[in-house]
């Protein structure tokens, strides 16, 4: 993938995720309570998750791509990178913390993985016309 066109998916996925992401918990606040959550979120480290999360995707999508080459696989392959980075720290998290496993988890759950198959799609139509030439 060209560097214009890497930065322009990156740009794009990262602005995705972080809106959406944050579109989703603002709407699900409550229900994602917990007693020992910060008073103030450290939105630096929340902003480089997102930047992190968005650059490994597009980084990885012509990979992908070279063996599946359709917007539907593209949604697939952002929602399995989701479930990547999002369902194994869930894990951990109830594992080790008092939060539950409950349909919230399985909201957020779901969340993540359509966020992610958003982002799979804008970074498909950001970069197959130079992927299909490749």
């Amino acid at each position: 993938m060209k560097t214009k066109q890497f930065l322009v998916a990156t740009l794009l996925a990262f602005l995705a995720s972080n809106i959406l992401t944050t579109v989703y918990y603002m709407i699900m606040d409550e229900a994602n309570y917990v007693s020992f959550r910060r008073e103030q979120m450290d939105f630096g480290l929340m902003i480089l998750n997102h930047l992190f999360y968005a650059v490994l995707m597009v980084y990885f999508y012509p990979f992908y791509f070279a063996k599946k080459s359709t917007g539907k696989d593209a949604f697939v392959f952002g929602a399995l990178i989701a479930a990547i980075m999002f369902i194994p720290s869930a894990l951990v998290i109830r594992s080790i913390w008092t939060v539950d496993v409950n349909p919230t988890f399985f909201l957020n759950t779901t969340a993540h993985l359509v966020i992610g198959g958003i982002m799979g799609l804008l970074i498909f139509l950001v970069s197959k016309k130079q992927l299909s030439q490749s």
